[in-house]
């Protein structure tokens, strides 16, 4: 343990103790706060890849960048994007504007490059039945964020993706996947000249 100035000891938490116990309600709620600050974290960055959809990384770099452009701490940015979920009303307006222009952001790359030549791209089935799966693990990753399990899942699915599409990031891959399937159903042109 540090000593601090005042006479008081430092616990690894920082709170400053004397006699065994903290200075003030308010230290408490500030290491209560630190604890709980990993799991919102958490919370936050499964919900960020299932909006987006986007990898763990590019999800709390999203985070980070919201929480740059509100001025506030990531902890604060991670609790807000719970509360938009869990209670609505107390979500903090400047917090919500800069997480939603940074998802907005995420969510707008560039379009699609074209894959590579020679890339060998999936059957519309098979890329359908991803999309599929890709798809169903947002909504119950949306719906339990926290769970570390789904947002492996998510992020294996989001991979694979990429990899099939050869794009960079999951959300091009994405709008590259729907392009493709959907070019798939679209009925064959007809010939110039002859019958519609």
């Amino acid at each position: 343990m540090m000593q601090s100035p005042a006479g008081h000891r430092r616990t690894e938490g920082g709170a400053a103790v004397a006699g065994g116990y903290a200075d003030t309600d308010a230290e408490a709620e500030a290491d209560a706060d630190d604890a709980a600050a990993p799991a919102a974290l958490a919370g936050a960055t499964g919900m960020v890849m299932a909006l987006v959809p986007c990898t763990a990384e590019s999800a709390r770099r999203v985070l980070g960048d919201a929480a740059r452009a509100a001025g506030v701490t990531l902890a604060l940015m991670a609790r807000t994007v719970i509360a938009t979920r869990t209670c609505p009303a107390d979500v903090d307006p400047d917090c919500e504007r800069a997480l939603r222009a940074e998802i907005g952001h995420a969510r707008s790359p560039q379009p699609p490059s074209p894959p590579a030549p020679g890339t060998l791209l999936p059957a519309p089935d098979v890329l359908r039945g991803h999309l599929n799966h890709l798809r169903a693990l947002r909504r119950r990753t949306l719906a339990a964020p926290e769970d570390p399990g789904l947002r492996a899942a998510l992020e294996d699915a989001a991979y694979t993706l990429c990899v099939l599409m050869g794009q960079r990031n999951a959300h091009g891959a994405l709008l590259a996947a729907e392009e493709r399937v959907a070019a798939h159903r679209l009925p064959p042109c007809a010939a110039p000249g002859g019958p519609a």
